[in-house]
């Protein structure tokens, strides 16, 4: 007969330990990242502004939302360095939308959204830089969160079957 007990218990810290890691994973990329919410009038445009630096990370990322996109909305996006120079424009034709970009000076990269459409919109604006180093943790706190669901259902099958016999 098979002591269910410490397969449960591992699997137990094995799902705390892939939930930690998953947390800090997600910590660690909010960090680098500034959002903005709005809903966008006819003609109006809103802005989301994040400060970086070259030296941290070389690539940007970019990421926009709209919430019941319909095939007639017309959305401008539009990245702008720190100088004022655009360096990407891009009419938005599908939600979401996400586009890496290179961040070439130290300063304010903002992320202007422009609602050319005939109706009023729901916008999520995200700019910041491109995570990196992030894929071990990213699969590592998923495996082992897998693994220890994986434990607990064995563990259970165990403890269920031990008190049938009982």
């Amino acid at each position: 007969m098979v002591n269910p007990k410490p397969i449960l218990i591992a699997s137990g810290v094995l799902v705390l330990i892939g939930i930690a890691i998953t947390a800090y994973q997600s910590q660690t990329t909010s960090e680098n990242l500034s959002n903005q919410q709005n809903t966008l009038g006819i003609g109006t445009q809103m802005t989301v502004t994040k400060e970086m630096n070259p030296d941290n990370n070389q690539n940007g990322v970019y990421s926009i939302q709209i919430t019941d996109f319909k095939d007639g909305d017309n959305v401008k996006s539009t990245v702008i360095d720190p100088v004022g120079t655009a360096i990407i424009t891009k009419s938005i034709t599908k939600s979401p939308i996400q586009e890496i970009f290179k961040v070439t000076k130290s300063g304010n990269y903002t992320l202007q959204i422009e609602n050319q459409g005939q109706r009023e919109i729901q916008v999520l604006g995200i700019i910041g830089y491109y995570p990196q180093g992030i894929e071990l943790a990213d699969i590592s706190g998923f495996i082992a969160l897998m693994i220890g669901l994986s434990g607990l259902a064995v563990g259970m099958m165990y403890l269920i079957r031990n008190r049938v016999k009982s």
